[in-house]
This record gives structure tokens, sequence and C-alpha cells, in this order.
């Protein structure tokens, strides 16, 4: 195993459950909008602290989670709702994002409503992929050609690491195919390992 391999490892165990908890909060809330107002507090878990370690916090006008909060949940429940350049784009139309079109941000926080299928995309993945665009659209695209290129090392740090998931995963019973979001945030850490200085 190579060493930005164990770094990868090192940093998905390191906030896999934060993660998984953020995802858990963010169903629930789904389920229940009218708890939004419990949900944009600073507590641990809510979409303000998700906004705030996501890094997502300084990309939209103070003060305005809630705003934000009420365009994702529309946004989620329309035809499209896995489309982030979209979304991005009907952020950019809003006062939310001072009119820039803030794809990563997006991808962030679709993430939270389907991260069976989305991997936040940051200028670290971006880097490792190679790619210029700020376009999830093709981040996709080059996504899945380096999933198709690395699936058995995704399969063999996720081995090495079973014990622990499986630890971690009986405190979420109620989050369908962890398994597949187990593999997805594996992979998005090692995009970020694999992009930072350090291992380029």
């Amino acid at each position: 195993m190579e060493s930005f391999q164990i770094q990868s490892i090192g940093n998905f165990l390191a906030y896999y459950k934060t993660d998984l908890n953020y995802i858990k909060k963010f169903q629930e809330f789904k389920s229940n909008p009218s708890l939004a107002s419990e949900y944009i507090t600073k507590e641990i878990g809510s979409f303000y602290s998700f906004l705030i370690e996501f890094r997502v916090v300084r990309n939209f006008t103070n003060g305005a989670t809630d705003k934000l909060l009420d365009e994702t949940l529309l946004w989620i429940n329309s035809k499209d709702p896995d489309n982030v350049d979209a979304f991005a784009e009907k952020l950019a139309q809003t006062t939310l994002t001072r009119g820039k079109i803030m794809s990563s941000m997006a991808s962030k926080i679709l993430f939270l409503n389907n991260p069976w299928e989305i991997i936040p995309m940051d200028s670290l993945a971006r880097k490792t992929l190679e790619q210029k665009e700020n376009k999830y659209v093709i981040y996709k695209n080059n996504l899945n050609r380096f999933r198709e290129i690395n699936d058995l090392t995704f399969e063999k740090c996720l081995d090495y690491t079973k014990p622990l998931t499986t630890l971690i995963h009986k405190d979420f019973n109620e989050l369908e195919k962890l398994d597949v979001i187990c593999k997805n945030r594996f992979v998005d850490k090692l995009l970020w390992t694999m992009g930072n200085k350090a291992f380029h």
C-alpha cells in the first residue's frame, strides 16, 4: 500500500462518522421540513455546521443560511434534483452567492441529498483529475474514468477499513446502501489527498 493510500484511509476514517451524521440529519430534515428552524442552528450535525466544515459558508451572503436551505429544499423537490450545475446557476440568480456560479458549493449541498450518486467537487479533486473547468458535468465524466481505473485500489483500502466502518454503520441503520456511501466517501478522500501538493 502506497503512502498516499494510507493518508487517504486516515482522512476517510477521521471524517466518515461526521459525514454520515450530516447526511442523516439532512435526510431527517427532508422528511420533515418543519424542523428547519432547528436544522439551521449551530448544533453538531446541523446545516450551518455542515456549511462551515465543508468550507461553504464563505461563498454566500452573511446570515443567509435559512434562505439557502429554502432554495435547497425547493431544488431537491424539483424534476432534476441531481443537476449540480443547474442548481449553481439557480443560486447565482439569487442574492445568496453574489451572482457567482458556485458549482463546488452546489455539489457539496446536493451531496447531502443524494450521497449515493453525488461526490462533492472541490479544487483538490479537480487537480487530481487534471480538470480546469469548474463544471460538475465534466467532473462527473472525469470521475467515472478515475473510478474505473482505480476500482481495485478502492476495494483494497475499503477491505482494510471494513472492521472500523462496520462499527460506525451500526449507528446509521436508517440510511440505505451504506456500502455505496462508504465507497463514495473514500473516493472523495482519495481525490482530496492526491490533489494535495504533498502527493502530486
